[in-house]
């Protein structure tokens, strides 16, 4: 199975209005509540692609188990350490009229020494029983920022590859413990290493300085824009196809989970990048973050315009 960790999750409420005016009330004309969160999103491609996963990381309060409740309807398979805080809730309003959205999330939970432990322990036990394990975006609380860290420390103990997703901190530290893979995105980049990807020789750079951490893959997502990959040394740029967007969230979570699909399946290098990246867009053609079509990713992937970048 392909262990998906993440330490802050949320309960999901996306609310659609006809028209967002600050400062104005409105009656939603439609509203969804789901679990989500970066980890919890790849389960939800990886069993959409035919994978075995189960999610794990922190939940705790009513807004905890509701998100477990909610991830049972889905039938995503979850073992979560339950805290004493409050799992956050994130509001997304979409605009009909801008075809935009505006969100919101609340801070994570405060966690404990104990807490933390519990997970790092938790996941220890799992390892062995995992393909791949992914760590997936934000931590709840400060004073924890070694996590990642140490959690890819315990899989290179058990042999497990790690895909990283991740920003500040967080991301900093866990480099240093040599993950397999990355994905972070032009905002994650500029937020800890000030490096724009969008500026002249910004791709390149930050190619090369993620290189140098030993990661056998690195995706530098932007959006729509082109994808900066590079896989054992050999870098590329890769245009994602053109698509109606329905909804930006959970494309890169989509793009993790094909990726560990089709690297479990030792697809070639080029195969593997149209792949993953044509499952980021059939994410952005569906509202559901983590969506993916095994039928749907392998049509959009002769769609995806690969380049070599030297």
């Amino acid at each position: 199975m392909i262990l998906t960790v993440t330490p802050n999750p949320m309960l999901d409420k996306t609310l659609w209005v006809e028209s967002f005016t600050p400062g104005v009330t409105h009656r939603a004309t439609r509203a969804v509540t789901i679990g989500s969160g970066k980890g919890i999103n790849v389960s939800r491609a990886l069993l959409a692609l035919g994978e075995q996963t189960l999610a794990t990381g922190f939940l705790g309060g009513y807004t905890g188990a509701q998100v477990r409740k909610l991830l049972d309807d889905e039938n995503i398979p979850h073992d979560f350490v339950e805290v004493a805080g409050l799992t956050r809730v994130g509001i997304t309003v979409f605009d009909d009229a801008r075809e935009d959205y505006t969100a919101v999330f609340e801070p994570g939970p405060e966690l404990s020494q104990n807490e933390v432990g519990a997970l790092v322990e938790k996941v220890r036990s799992l390892l062995q029983r995992c393909r791949a394990m992914t760590l997936c975006g934000s931590l709840p609380s400060a004073g924890f920022d070694d996590l990642y860290f140490r959690l890819i420390e315990s899989a290179k103990a058990a042999n497990v590859p790690v895909f990283l997703d991740s920003y500040k901190e967080p991301l900093r530290q866990g480099l240093e413990a040599h993950p397999d893979f990355l994905k972070p995105n032009r905002d994650e980049v500029l937020q800890t290493f000030g490096i724009d990807i969008r500026e002249p020789h910004g791709m390149k750079e930050m190619l090369r300085e993620s290189s140098a951490t030993g990661a056998q893959w690195i995706f530098l997502t932007d959006g729509s824009r082109e994808v900066g990959v590079c896989a054992h040394g050999q870098c590329y740029l890769a245009a994602p196809p053109k698509v109606e967007v329905v909804n930006t969230l959970g494309g890169g979570d989509a793009m993790v989970a094909a990726f560990l699909y089709g690297w479990l399946r030792k697809m070639a290098t080029e195969d593997l990048i149209r792949f993953a990246i044509a499952a980021g867009a059939v994410n952005a053609e569906d509202f559901m973050p983590g969506f993916a079509d095994l039928n749907r990713i392998f049509l959009m992937s002769n769609n995806v315009i690969i380049e070599p970048l030297h």
